[in-house]
């Protein structure tokens, strides 16, 4: 063999081997960054799922408790004037359901029978089974589950009516899971589906809403599933036996992505489920990885070795950047994005290109129900007179956050803050300026503390702060820089001065609930008020 055919062969097998090493490590990359994706798609599919059923239980709550509590509903529902209570509630009805955020508004009397349903109030009085009203009725409760009731499945928030320390009956608020459906569809883009277990259905739907179900849906082995767009025949080979299932639909393939769905009690009757077709991602990555291994040999076969590693570490650095940016949009860091941009024109580039508008995307959304949510908070959880949170918001979420730092062995410090002969100054000056020193007190105190502290008005003129994180020292400093900050601060009207007594406690291992942690910061506020006011005490 002459040396120009060794010469020949030599590089032509070092060719041949160096690019079955280059395919070979393009493989598993096309494979690594295709499984990540369809993880990425699994589980943010879920965690928008559970957020969004979040969401939607938050305003059935808040609309069933403020229902519960108003005190003429209260007077009526005592007299059961069915005739007032339903002009009384139904222009509320009318307002929320426009908006599509309820389907049902139903007063229930104890122990369970129906008395007022405002979207039929023709509907004939019985006796229901749900376990969420019978619950709330019973242990005078809030609850707030997916429930399958005699007309539709749904996400409902159940509320006590109290009458003098009497439960008399229950206010229930729900949403039906189609019209959930849609709002995911809205808010995602991304096609989804509700497969309840046939057996559940037929223990609670009457039947003519059987029936009506099940000539909406596709049959799935014991499962009948609703979509969000209508009907897709592939559908009814999903089994739900894993998270995700991959199914192969003519030349398309189909990745479904799943979670359980329970209800009330606990019992999982059905799945929620999210569905793409991946065949043009799969594609995409597949001729991706044959352009940039095709491309990369068309130097000199001297040259191929070096010019493969070159090529697959230049390869490598576009993947590191593209997971780079996956992950700061999973982390939701968008403002570190601005400054990326994408690093080129090819098919790499369209891809980030395309990762990026989606970020975008994921932003606006985020921040649409930042804003929803920021809006809803501030009318339902803020004092309006001095801009922090009100009891109600303690109640509903303070004391939750409390009790979940002692469950986790996290410190956490209560400051209870009281104003100092608070009297004297409605007294001399008028409420009207009590008010404004109310007012700019809530400011100072927001000010003096952490952003990451929560503050509260507890009562008239005494305020409640959270300070996660912190311990006993920490919290007792924390207090004494607000009373210093008031001290030297000149309130309305002209050079009024006041100062606050200040009960700093942490919770420790011995407490089981917020109320312990509450109580000995109240104790340790009465220990400073008899000690001679304007100063900050623990029990300890």
């Amino acid at each position: 063999m002459t040396l120009r055919k060794r010469i020949f062969v030599l590089t032509a097998v070092s060719f041949s081997l160096t690019v079955a090493v280059a395919a070979y490590h393009q493989f598993f990359l096309y494979r690594d960054l295709l499984k990540k994706e369809k993880e990425s798609f699994c589980r943010t599919s879920v965690s928008e799922f559970n957020q969004l059923v979040d969401f939607h239980k938050r305003i059935a709550n808040s609309i069933s408790s403020y229902i519960s509590k108003d005190e003429e509903v209260k007077k009526l529902f005592d007299k059961g004037d069915r005739e007032g209570l339903y002009r009384k509630l139904r222009p509320l009805y009318e307002e929320v359901r426009k908006e599509n955020l309820i389907r049902e508004m139903v007063l229930f009397k104890l122990p369970a029978d129906l008395f007022l349903n405002v979207r039929v109030p023709t509907a004939k009085p019985r006796r229901t089974k749900r376990k969420d009203v019978i619950e709330a009725g019973k242990t005078c409760t809030t609850t707030k589950s997916i429930v399958v009731c005699v007309n539709y499945v749904g996400i409902r928030a159940v509320n006590p009516i109290v009458i003098g320390g009497r439960t008399l009956g229950v206010v229930s608020v729900g949403i039906d899971m189609e019209d959930f459906l849609k709002h995911y569809h809205s808010i995602t883009g991304n096609r989804s589906g509700l497969a309840v277990k046939e057996s559940v259905l037929k223990r609670s739907l009457r039947e003519e809403s059987l029936k009506k179900y099940i000539s909406r849906s596709l049959r799935s082995g014991d499962f009948l599933i609703r979509t969000s767009d209508g009907k897709d025949d592939f559908l009814k080979e999903l089994s739900f036996r894993d998270n995700s299932e991959e199914l192969k639909v003519g030349d398309r393939l189909i990745l479904a992505c799943s979670t359980p769905v329970k209800d009330f009690s606990g019992e999982v009757i059905g799945y929620f489920f999210t569905y793409r077709d991946i065949s043009s991602l799969s594609a995409a990555l597949a001729l991706e990885s044959f352009k940039r291994l095709m491309k990369s040999y068309v130097p000199l076969m001297l040259l191929v070795f070096l010019g493969s590693l070159l090529i697959l570490g230049r390869i490598s650095d576009r993947v590191e950047r593209l997971k780079r940016v996956t992950e700061l949009i999973k982390r939701r860091k968008f403002k570190e994005l601005e400054g990326l941009f994408p690093s080129g024109k090819d098919e790499f580039g369209e891809i980030e290109s395309a990762i990026f508008s989606m970020a975008h995307e994921i932003e606006k959304y985020i921040n649409v129900l930042s804003k929803e949510i920021e809006v809803y908070t501030s009318k339902a959880y803020m004092d309006s007179l001095t801009g922090v949170f009100n009891r109600r918001a303690f109640d509903e979420f303070g004391r939750e956050l409390i009790e979940r730092f002692l469950t986790l062995g996290k410190p956490i410090s209560v400051l209870m803050i009281d104003v100092d002969d608070f009297k004297r100054v409605n007294d001399s000056h008028g409420h009207q300026v009590g008010d404004q020193v109310l007012a700019e007190l809530g400011r100072l105190i927001r000010e003096t503390l952490r952003e990451t502290d929560i503050v509260f008005r507890y009562g008239g003129e005494e305020f409640l702060a959270l300070l996660p994180g912190t311990s006993l020292e920490g919290a007792l400093r924390a207090g004494d820089k607000v009373r210093r900050r008031v001290e030297a601060h000149s309130f309305p009207p002209g050079d009024q001065r006041i100062t606050v007594s200040i009960g700093v406690a942490q919770g420790t291992e011995g407490d089981e609930r917020a109320e312990d942690v509450v109580s000995r910061a109240d104790r340790a506020l009465y220990i400073a008020k008899k000690t001679g006011k304007n100063r900050v005490s623990s029990e300890t």
